[in-house]
């Protein structure tokens, strides 16, 4: 089985956050691959939300040997297994917990149900925070920079800020 180099990001904002993110975690290691790294907990203001609370989020890297439609799966199952309710109005909203696919290996993939990588992670503080956390120097396949370096011209203006575990 071919292994896949995968990044993801855990977002929650309702009640025990860091507790969804835990459960979320051993739920990826069972169902998705190994969890190879982890971020600390970041928390920030919910982003184009208003009146929402704060987010706590993590980045993780990941092994597995899924396909990305596979893994799209497998990462919806686990936010319905929490119990993440998807509304379908398009409007972001508060959540147990959210699980986003950043990276697949180094590739591109633009279709009707899945973007990779993310394509709103260079504009958001609190993906780029965790991520460079654990993997400064990862290259991003489209705009051939680091994530560090994407960072130092992020225009995002939300405050994050790394927590003690």
């Amino acid at each position: 089985m071919e292994e896949h180099h995968v990044f993801l990001l855990q977002g929650s904002n309702k009640k025990n956050r860091k507790e969804y993110l835990n459960q979320s975690l051993i739920l990826i290691s069972k169902k998705i691959g190994k969890v190879i790294k982890k971020s600390s907990y970041f928390e920030s203001e919910a982003w184009n939300m208003k009146n929402s609370p704060s987010f706590y989020n993590r980045a993780l890297y990941v092994k597995t040997s899924h396909s990305p439609i596979s893994l799209l799966e497998n990462i919806l199952n686990i936010e319905f297994l929490i119990g993440r309710k998807k509304n379908h109005t398009g409007e972001y909203e508060d959540r147990e917990i959210d699980i986003d696919i950043l990276f697949y290996d180094h590739i591109i993939i633009y279709s009707s149900i899945l973007t990779i990588p993310h394509p709103l992670l260079h504009m958001r503080k609190f993906v780029l925070e965790p991520m460079c956390e654990i993997s400064p120097n990862k290259s991003h396949p489209i705009f051939n920079l680091t994530l560090l370096e994407i960072l130092g011209v992020c225009t995002d203006k939300l405050n994050v800020k790394k927590l003690l575990n």
